[in-house]
C-alpha cells in the first residue's frame, strides 16, 4: 500500500488515521513526538526527514489550529507533495460535489448534491454540507454541525459541535462559531460567536 504521512498527532489525526488505515501506510510526524512513539499501530516521527520515501507519499495535514494547519498544507503543496482528499468510510458525497485538494470527509459525513468543499478544509464525522453549499479553505466543520442549502462559509472558519447555519447565509473569514449555536444571519466580521442565534462574543 502507499504510504500516508499525516502531519500532527493528536485527536483529529487519530481519526483521520482511523479512516485510512485500509487503504494507506499510515505515518504521522510531529515535532513533539516521543522517541519510538507509536500511535494506532503507526510510528510517529518527529521530522519529516525521518520518514523513508516521503517525497514519493502522500501527504495530509491533521493539525488542530486553522493558521498552522494552513501553513503547513501551503509548505507541502509549494514543495510539490501529492495532498489526496480523504474520504473515510460512510461518508456520502452527492452528485456534482466538489471536493479540494487535501480536504477530509469523516465518517457519517454528507456533501451535497453541487457543494463545494474547499482545499484543506474537514467535514468532521456526521457533519453535512448540504445542496449548493461552499465551504471555504483551511474550515473545519465540526462534528454533527450542518451548513444548509445555498449556504457560504469562508476561509479559515471553525464552526463547532452541532452549530447550524441555516440555509442561503454567509458566513465571512477567519470567524469561530461555538458548539450549538445558530447563524441565521450573514457574519462578516472576524471574531467568535456564540448562542441562539448566534451572536459576537468577541473580536
Amino acid at each position: 500500500m502507499e504510504t500516508l504521512v499525516i502531519h500532527g498527532c493528536g485527536g483529529h489525526a487519530r481519526s483521520v488515521a482511523s479512516a485510512a488505515k485500509a487503504r494507506w501506510t499510515v505515518v504521522f510526524v510531529d515535532s513533539h513526538a516521543r522517541p519510538g512513539e507509536v500511535i494506532l499501530g503507526c510510528p510517529v516521527y518527529s521530522s519529516l526527514d525521518q520518514v523513508t520515501n516521503a517525497e514519493s507519499a502522500a501527504h495530509h495535514v491533521a493539525v488542530g489550529a486553522l493558521a498552522e494547519k494552513k501553513a503547513i498544507f501551503e509548505s507541502l503543496r509549494n514543495a510539490g507533495y501529492e495532498l489526496p482528499v480523504l474520504v473515510a468510510p460512510g461518508a456520502v458525497i452527492a452528485e456534482g460535489a466538489e471536493l479540494g485538494a487535501g480536504a477530509f470527509i469523516g465518517v457519517g459525513a454528507y456533501v451535497g448534491p453541487n457543494a463545494r468543499i474547499g482545499e484543506n478544509s474537514i467535514l468532521n464525522t456526521h457533519a453535512i454540507a448540504e445542496h449548493d453549499t461552499v465551504i471555504g479553505a483551511h474550515t473545519h466543520i465540526s462534528i454533527n454541525a450542518a451548513v444548509a442549502g445555498y449556504s457560504r462559509v469562508g476561509s479559515e472558519v471553525m464552526l463547532g459541535a452541532g452549530a447550524t447555519v441555516i440555509d442561503k447565509v454567509s458566513v465571512g473569514d477567519r470567524i469561530v462559531i461555538g458548539a450549538g449555536a445558530a447563524v441565521v444571519r450573514d457574519l462578516t466580521k472576524p471574531g467568535t460567536y456564540v448562542g441562539v442565534p448566534a451572536r459576537m462574543l468577541r473580536p
